[in-house]
This record gives structure tokens, C-alpha cells and sequence, in this order.
């Protein structure tokens, strides 16, 4: 029997992201390198998606930082590196296809995380 493809994903991911300041640093030999907090948040949200992925052209994307005590961060640049990680684990076919992203960022003392949701335009 055929499976169905999903047309939407849901993944809390225990960690916040990396801003995009701490997402790729810079060597003095002119090259970079992915960091490793970027590349753990990378590993998170492949081992969650379970090689899920939603098949559309185009995508509508809701990112919602509950940041922990004494963490901040710039909610603009908590979206490049979870794109990025939903592309890389193949959840979707291209960051460029986003359509729609939707971004809120509260404070969770208790539980901080990342909560990220993908549905099919």
C-alpha cells in the first residue's frame, strides 16, 4: 500500500536556535565554517522530522522561540538557520519555496524551545 505524503509537519524542538551572528564563522584564511550549536539544532531537527517531509511547490512556515531564562536573541535571526535545517533534513525541498513565515518569540523559564510548523500552500 502506497504511502501518503504528509501535508504538514510539526516539530518541537528542545533548543533554541542559533542567531544568524552565531550561525557561520569567518577563519582568517577567508574561510568559514558552520558552528557546532548551529550544526546540533541542524542534527535536532533531522533526528525529529523522522525523514518526514511535506511535498508542495510552495510552503507556509510558523516559528515560535519560547526562549529560557537569560537567553535573547533578535526573532529575525532565529529564521535563517531553521530553514536551512528543514531543508537539509529534506522536510522541504527548498527554503526558497517559503511562501509564508510566520515568527513569535515568549519566554518559557521552565521549558525553553522551539516549536516549528510546515504546511503545504
Amino acid at each position: 500500500m502506497p504511502t501518503s505524503q504528509p501535508t504538514s509537519l510539526r516539530l518541537v524542538v528542545p533548543m533554541i536556535p542559533p542567531s544568524v551572528n552565531s550561525y557561520v564563522r569567518h577563519t582568517r584564511a577567508g574561510r568559514h565554517y558552520v558552528t557546532a550549536e548551529a550544526k546540533a539544532f541542524k542534527q535536532a531537527v533531522a533526528l525529529l522530522a523522522r525523514r518526514q517531509s511535506v511535498d508542495a511547490e510552495s510552503y507556509k512556515v510558523g516559528i515560535v522561540i519560547y526562549l529560557g531564562k537569560g537567553q535573547k536573541g533578535d526573532l529575525d535571526n532565529f529564521s535563517k538557520v531553521c530553514l536551512d535545517s528543514l531543508t537539509a533534513c529534506k522536510a522541504i525541498h527548498s527554503d526558497a519555496a517559503v511562501a509564508e513565515l510566520f515568527m513569535q518569540k515568549f519566554r518559557d523559564i521552565q521549558n525553553p524551545r522551539t516549536e516549528i510548523t510546515v504546511e503545504a500552500l
